[in-house]
């Protein structure tokens, strides 16, 4: 909100409406001192009809309301982060306070303990979660505006993906007693599908005649939301061949001919690392790193690279841009 000069002096009051159509209202004096007067006053009846729409709610009430929401339009995964965000700044604030007295001195001190109890990354994923939470709760008409918009997001220090060595990745497949996890380890490591990408996959999705699959949103939202073609290379091939032979589920990836959770599948991927001489770091997602660094490693284009994996913008495939010793070696010696 802001005054402004007209071309005969008498200046005007510029103001947003809540569904930011901009407005103008005459202050009907060419006095300066006098128009801010009455824009200080403006500014007072305005924000009180602003706060008598708000619809008051209770912290609780809010995040069960955005869980349910979060639970139809997103991924599990980005539920149970949502999920665990609502619980620490609960925990924190306290259940009863209003969702409309939360400003940025308040988030900012929330934030800033994130850093120091838990770590940066922490804070940073708390800022994203609730940043979305607090913009929807701004549409329903809870809060007026959304604090978080105030605060950059923290910026990372950089670090590599942890991605499989040749070795580890043979060492941990050899380790792996049951069939089905083995196929899903090789897939996945073949074809780089995110974890519920993978346990989502149905036949339907499969063109076997031409070596590819299709995400199609249909079934499982994919994290881009948009529809994704990805090619089979001929271990993956082989996997499906063999899992043909058996099919007995709508589902390419069962266990025990049972669909699979992701939670179990994270834990019994887990327990098999943890048997092997490997380090102890990696997890299910370190595949899907591990199917993007063997590529890179092997010359190919990040922009490839980027389309193979889904991802929307091309700096998030730049964490793979990392090379090998013997890379660097190679290029020196080309001197």
């Amino acid at each position: 909100m802001f005054l402004t000069k007209r071309p005969n002096g008498i200046y005007n009051i510029v103001y947003f409406t809540s569904n930011g159509k901009r407005t103008t209202k005459s202050t009907n004096t060419r006095h300066k001192s006098i128009a801010q007067k009455y824009l200080t006053l403006f500014e007072e009846k305005f924000l009180d009809r602003q706060i008598s729409k708000v619809t008051p709610i209770t912290l609780e009430e809010y995040s069960w309301k955005f869980l349910k929401y979060s639970e139809t339009m997103h991924t599990w995964k980005t539920t149970k982060a949502f999920k665990t965000t609502f619980n620490l700044f609960t925990k924190y604030f306290g259940k009863n306070i209003k969702l409309s007295e939360f400003n940025l001195q308040k988030i900012e001190e929330y934030l800033q303990m994130r850093i120091r109890t838990a770590s940066i990354y922490c804070a940073r994923k708390d800022h994203i979660n609730l940043s979305s939470a607090f913009s929807k709760a701004v549409k329903e008409g809870y809060v007026l505006k959304n604090p978080l918009k105030e605060i950059k997001r923290f910026r990372l220090p950089e670090r590599l993906p942890l991605y499989f060595t040749e070795s580890e990745f043979t060492t941990l497949v050899n380790t792996i007693d049951k069939d089905d996890l083995k196929d899903i380890v090789i897939f996945t490591v073949n074809t780089g599908l995110r974890q519920a990408e993978l346990t989502s996959l149905l036949w339907e999705h499969i063109i076997i005649s031409e070596r590819l699959f299709i995400l199609d949103n249909r079934n499982h939202i994919t994290k881009s939301k948009r529809i994704r073609t990805i090619p089979i290379n001929e271990k993956a091939y082989n996997v499906l061949l063999k899992r043909m032979e058996n099919r007995q589920s709508e589902y390419v990836f069962t266990f025990s001919n049972k669909p699979i959770k992701p939670d179990w599948l994270s834990k019994i991927f887990k327990h098999y690392v943890r048997q092997c001489s490997i380090n102890q770091k990696l997890t299910f997602h370190s595949l899907r790193h591990t199917f993007a660094s063997w590529l890179v490693q092997r010359g190919t284009s990040i922009y490839l690279v980027s389309k193979l994996l889904g991802h929307s913008d091309i700096k998030t495939t730049q964490i793979y841009s990392h090379v090998t010793t013997e890379n660097l070696q190679r290029v020196v010696d080309i001197l």
